[in-house]
């Protein structure tokens, strides 16, 4: 039923969309003010009340950012029975990506590219809209004989937002093949081989290391539809994964802030966005909307989460829009490729030179209560160095960040080769030169970054068992 109220939306026009919107900001509005003691308070010292609800508009709205959902987490959800203590705690014990935090909330978390720890909640109905909108706009399912193959790789063990979105596709639809980013890449190309996925779905960065293996190996795959999402899509990598697979990647603007945002449009003119549930903003640095073909920040308003609702909330995105209507014909604004989440890959050498790569959602989606801001430095071929910024005990998140580096060198089989160091720091800076935050620091030949002295950094793995234990 939601999905062909999803596809009715897409028959509006811009008028209609913008007067949906309204509506419902309007009706997320008066929730907030009623079950949220962070929006009723917020909104209070702002001279926004229940009674001024007609005349409010958008813009009158104050912005929020990810720091001050995180400070006021129990009192900005709309759930009393939630708490961050109880969700951080779920997501220690439970690794269970198919898990609902006390039966229901799905929760999604992740550093992101600020490198701020970030959790994301989803009751049931916020959850059968965006699976909704990924069905009918991304993937276009239509009802079918038999059960159509369905790939997906992403980071499997633990609640990140790609693997819960793929894995609530219907069995009864899909045969479901989850694999996970962190496999080692040879098991990954075997099991696609012989799996022959029809939907292949993934972060766009890890779409490209497979196209590039399967056009030096020469292996067969031939999906019918491939979906990216999680990290930016260049042409580059678009090129690549159509010469691969002979088909262009279908670019899901998605993020656990909100897991459906936007679908790249078949003229490949830009992203659409899905404005009947969201309202997108784009703010250039002089703090006023930017005027199309101008970058600036996304800030978003999510119209359908009524759990953790998100406000005039200030992403890392940036884009710019694309002056014009498509010529496709759905009513919604287009943005250009979105800038502000591309991270590198790491490779790292087993046995005899064979390399092994670590994909940046590994580290983007890392969680370790206590850690404010975290950076990951590779100072040699074989060495990671991760710097942490916390408040809490040095030693409890010492060993919580060995506890999760060991989830992704295991599986890699990089476990033997690697040697890795924490080093607790006052603060991590932007790049000098970009001005950006780096959430992850490749090694280059010569060097850029000193490999830390044993009086700031703790190594909690090495390739010498003597030092394979904390200090």
């Amino acid at each position: 039923m939601k999905m062909v109220q999803v596809r009715g939306t897409e028959y509006l026009d811009a008028a209609r969309i913008e007067a949906m919107q309204r509506k419902r900001l309007r009706r997320l509005l008066a929730h907030v003010l009623s079950h949220s003691r962070f929006y009723a308070e917020y909104y209070r010292d702002h001279g926004i009340t229940l009674d001024r609800l007609p005349e409010v508009q958008l813009t009158d709205l104050p912005p929020i950012n990810k720091d001050l959902v995180m400070a006021n987490f129990d009192a900005l959800v709309c759930d009393p029975a939630v708490t961050r203590a109880g969700v951080e705690q779920f997501l220690h014990e439970s690794s269970n990506y198919r898990a609902l935090y006390q039966n229901r909330c799905h929760v999604a978390h992740t550093s992101g590219s600020s490198g701020s720890p970030g959790i994301f909640l989803y009751g049931r109905r916020d959850w059968d809209l965006l699976q909704a909108l990924v069905g009918a706009r991304v993937i276009c399912y239509r009802p079918t004989l038999g059960r159509i193959r369905y790939a997906y790789i992403v980071k499997t063990d633990g609640h990140h937002g790609g693997v819960k979105l793929c894995q609530g596709a219907p069995w009864i639809a899909f045969k479901q093949m989850a694999l996970s980013i962190n496999a080692p890449l040879d098991r990954t190309l075997r099991d696609l081989d012989s799996f022959r996925p029809e939907l292949l779905a993934g972060y766009g960065s890890g779409l490209m290391v497979l196209a590039q293996q399967q056009l030096a190996m020469g292996t067969q795959i031939r999906p019918r539809r491939i979906v990216s999402s999680g990290d930016s899509l260049t042409e580059e990598m678009k090129r690549t994964i159509q010469d691969a697979f002979g088909i262009p990647p279908i670019d899901l603007y998605a993020s656990c802030e909100s897991l459906a945002m936007g679908v790249s449009c078949r003229h490949n003119r830009g992203i659409h966005l899905f404005e009947d549930w969201h309202c997108f903003e784009i703010i250039g640095r002089d703090g006023k909307p930017a005027s199309p073909g101008s970058y600036g920040r996304v800030r978003l308003t999510t119209l359908y989460n009524y759990t953790q609702p998100l406000i005039r909330y200030d992403t890392s995105d940036e884009t710019s829009l694309v002056a014009g209507r498509c010529p496709c014909g759905w009513p919604f604004r287009m943005v250009e490729g979105i800038a502000g989440r591309t991270e590198e890959t790491l490779w790292f050498a087993r046995d005899a030179g064979e390399k092994e790569c670590v994909h940046p959602s590994t580290f983007a989606t890392l969680h370790v209560p206590g850690v404010e801001r975290w950076q990951f430095v590779q100072t040699a071929p074989n060495e990671l160095l991760v710097r942490i910024k916390t408040t809490a005990d040095p030693a409890t998140v010492v060993r919580g960040v060995r506890e999760q580096v060991m989830t992704f060198l295991r599986p890699k089989q990089l476990e033997p080769f690697l040697t890795v160091c924490v080093e607790i720091v006052g603060d991590i800076p932007n790049d000098p030169v970009t001005g950006k935050y780096r959430l992850i620091i490749p090694y280059r030949s010569g060097g850029q970054v000193p490999i830390p002295s044993p009086e700031n950094a703790v190594r909690i793995h090495s390739t010498r068992t003597s030092e394979n234990q904390l200090a």
